[in-house]
């Protein structure tokens, strides 16, 4: 005989020959006598519990701890995937903003700031104009750069270092650039010099801002004859070269077509460069201004 009394016991009696036998097992014995249930797959809807076996399993709890695992990102937690896409696609589109921005900054501090202006090669390509490479020039301290064009060109001399073979004109130029250091100028002074044979050297060059005469330097090109013209004789080439130079800066953007020529002692009254040697022979250039001649020094 089975009985189930309220403390789940149950009692079994087995009165077969006249003997009396009573077992008394619990529900907890029996859960553990039972074989584990096979459960491969398990797909439960609109349910909150589900009973497998003896225990109780809270589906809803598990389910919403894997979603917010899942959608954890960023320090945001997501209870649904589709959530979780639409902030990994804002994420993403944020980065890639981010990133643009980025580089944009980049390309503008380095291009735009910085700046972008160098040294105009004028194009001359002749065997009497030497480039700055050519004579070996120092680097300059620091370049300004001139507002193109200008409408003045200014010859003088420097006074001293004349020479007529080009490869001691070569070491007379690195010999004006050290003394225009020493004098605490970012380079060489003049735009262009010119040697006593006629060849043109490349000096602070076409688009820098020279140093030759203060208040006149941003709207000028500087010139400079190498030699002292009181008493140094000129030669034709140097004239003629210097004109061509002048045209070429005229086709390429430096000099306004109406530009002005003048020596440095027509501008800088009771001064001597560049010597009556060179004044005496400016009528040569087409575009010789002789206001202020009466104001040049013989020396």
């Amino acid at each position: 005989m089975l009985t189930i009394n309220d403390e789940d016991r149950i009692e079994v009696s087995d009165r077969m020959n006249g003997t009396s036998n009573v077992a008394i097992l619990d529900e907890r014995a029996i859960a553990a006598a039972m074989p584990a249930p096979n459960v491969a797959n398990l797909n439960v809807t609109k349910s909150s519990k589900v009973h497998i076996g003896p225990k109780f399993v809270s589906v809803t709890q598990n389910v919403q701890n894997a979603e917010m695992i899942k959608g954890r990102f960023l320090g945001l937690e997501l209870v649904s995937s589709k959530r979780a896409r639409r902030l990994r696609c804002c994420v993403v589109v944020f980065i890639s903003w981010a990133l643009i921005v980025t580089i944009g900054l980049m390309i503008y501090i380095i291009y735009v700031t910085q700046p972008t202006q160098m040294r105009l090669d004028i194009g001359l390509n002749e065997t009497w104009y030497l480039r700055r490479v050519d004579w070996d020039a120092m680097p300059s301290r620091h370049d300004d750069y001139l507002n193109l064009p200008v409408e003045n060109v200014i010859i003088g001399h420097s006074a001293a270092n004349y020479c007529i073979q080009r490869n001691i004109c070569i070491d007379q130029m690195r010999i004006i650039q050290q003394y225009h250091f020493r004098s605490n100028w970012n380079d060489i002074g003049p735009n262009f010099l010119v040697a006593g044979n006629g060849d043109i050297f490349e000096g602070r060059g076409a688009n820098i801002l020279g140093t030759m005469i203060r208040g006149m330097n941003g709207r000028s090109i500087s010139i400079m004859f190498i030699g002292n013209y009181v008493v140094n004789q000129t030669d034709p080439l140097q004239f003629e070269h210097t004109q061509i130079l002048v045209d070429r800066l005229v086709e390429i953007g430096v000099l306004r077509p109406d530009y002005v020529l003048r020596g440095q002692c027509q501008i800088e009254e009771l001064t001597i460069p560049p010597g009556p040697n060179v004044m005496n022979k400016m009528s040569f250039f087409p575009h010789w201004d002789p206001k202020g001649l009466n104001a040049c020094m013989p020396g």
